[in-house]
């Protein structure tokens, strides 16, 4: 059975759920939400780390999660939804591309 856990950080919902790939390691899948609204997922198609059990992966995942969240929490120099989506392409996550997904990045550039 799948194991899942859960986070907030800096008020973003963070929730991963790792998979046994076919090498035997632990893959945690991630996706970030914001007042219920789906902002990332962790894609699981791109290299990753493996780890060996899968509470290793999900804590793995839920720290890239948050230190990506903060990272664009504290980034003032440009929190453009272009610059945006450029950092979570280099943390391994991709942004959905919907109008929830920009309505949480203006959200963030108004603080």
């Amino acid at each position: 059975m799948a194991q899942t856990e859960s986070m907030t950080c800096y008020g973003f919902q963070i929730t991963a759920q790792s998979r046994e790939n076919e090498r035997g390691g632990w893959i945690a899948h991630v996706e970030i939400r914001r007042d219920g609204r789906l902002f990332a997922t962790c894609s699981p198609d791109t290299v990753q780390p493996e780890w060996s059990t899968q509470a290793e992966a999900n804590r793995d995942g839920q720290e890239r999660a948050c230190k990506f969240i903060g990272r664009i929490r504290n980034d003032l120099r440009d929190r453009s939804w272009v610059a945006v989506r450029e950092h979570a392409e280099r943390w391994f996550f991709r942004l959905e591309c919907t109008q929830e997904a920009e309505q949480i990045v203006r959200d963030l550039n108004a603080r």
